[in-house]
C-alpha cells in the first residue's frame, strides 16, 4: 500500500486541511488572475504595442552602437558604416530637391552628403539622420503585433516609405529653420540645456549653431517622428485593418456554427 494511499484511507486531519487550504488558495488565485485580465483586456492592444517598442529599444541599445563622432555606426561591434553610405547620399540628395527645387530656395546648397543655405552652418547627413532605427523599428513592432499576416505584406512596405518621406519633410522644416542666425534666448537656453559656456567667438558661435540645429534635429522633432507617425501608422493599422478583419473572421465563424 502506497504512503499517500494510506492518508487517505484513513482520517489525517492535517493532511485534508493542507489539500483543502490549498486548492482555496489555488481558485482565489485564479479568480484574481481572471479579475486582473478582465481589466487590462481593453487595453491589451495599446500594452503590447508599447512592450514591443520597448522590446526594441532594448535590443537596439544592446546591439547598435555610435562611435566618438557619432558618424560610425557599430553593429555587434563590427563597423558597418560604409553600409549606410548608399542612403545617406540619397537622403542629402532628396532634402536638397525639396528645398531647392521644389520649395526654391536656392540659397540652399548640396556637396556630397553636406547641406547649407548660404552664411549657415553646413550639415552632414550622416546614418543617424536617414530614420533607419525607425524604420526597422516600425517593420519590429508590425510583424510581430497581431493582425492578418497578408495584409502586413503590403502595408509595412506602405508604412515605411511614408515614414522615409516624413524623414525628408523633417529635415527639410529643420534646415528652413535653422537658416538663420539663432535668436539670443537660445544662448542663455542652451547654457542650462546642454551645460555650454558662451565665450562669444567663431567656435562658440559654431557649437551654439550646431546645438540650434540639435534641438530640432534630436529632440522636438525625433519625439514627433516617434510618438507622432509611428504611433498613427500603428493606429490606422489597429483601427482599420486589425479590428474590422477580426470581426469579419468572427462573424465568419459564428455563421457557419
Amino acid at each position: 500500500m502506497s504512503y499517500f494511499f494510506y492518508l487517505k484511507k484513513v482520517n489525517y486531519p492535517y493532511f485534508n486541511n493542507f489539500a483543502v487550504n490549498t486548492h482555496i488558495m489555488e481558485i482565489r488565485a485564479g479568480r484574481n488572475i481572471n479579475k486582473l485580465y478582465k481589466k487590462i483586456e481593453p487595453f491589451k492592444d495599446i500594452i503590447w504595442f508599447l512592450s514591443l517598442f520597448l522590446i526594441f529599444e532594448f535590443i537596439w541599445k544592446l546591439c547598435v552602437h555610435q562611435g566618438e563622432n557619432e558618424r560610425t555606426l557599430l553593429v555587434l561591434g563590427k563597423d558597418l558604416t560604409s553600409y549606410t553610405d548608399g542612403i545617406c547620399l540619397w537622403t542629402a540628395e532628396s532634402v536638397h530637391w525639396f528645398v531647392h527645387d521644389l520649395l526654391g530656395y536656392n540659397d540652399f546648397y548640396l556637396n556630397g552628403i553636406t547641406l547649407q543655405f548660404k552664411n549657415s552652418v553646413p550639415i552632414d547627413i550622416i546614418w543617424g539622420c536617414t530614420g533607419l532605427k525607425q524604420l526597422f523599428m516600425f517593420a519590429f513592432i508590425l510583424i510581430f503585433y497581431f493582425g492578418p499576416q497578408k495584409k502586413k505584406y503590403w502595408y509595412i512596405p506602405m508604412s515605411l516609405a511614408i515614414l522615409v518621406f516624413i524623414n525628408i519633410l523633417r529635415l527639410s522644416i529643420i534646415f528652413i529653420i535653422i537658416k538663420d542666425p539663432f535668436p539670443e534666448w537660445f544662448i542663455s537656453f542652451n547654457e542650462w540645456y546642454n551645460n555650454r559656456t558662451w565665450n562669444n567667438s567663431a567656435a562658440g558661435y559654431l557649437q551654439f549653431y550646431k546645438d540650434w540645429f540639435n534641438v530640432f534635429h534630436r529632440d522636438i522633432f525625433t519625439w514627433i517622428y516617434y510618438d507622432g507617425v509611428i504611433f498613427i501608422l500603428w493606429l490606422i493599422w489597429e483601427e482599420k485593418i486589425r479590428k474590422p478583419y477580426a470581426q469579419l473572421k468572427q462573424s465568419n465563424t459564428m455563421g457557419k456554427t
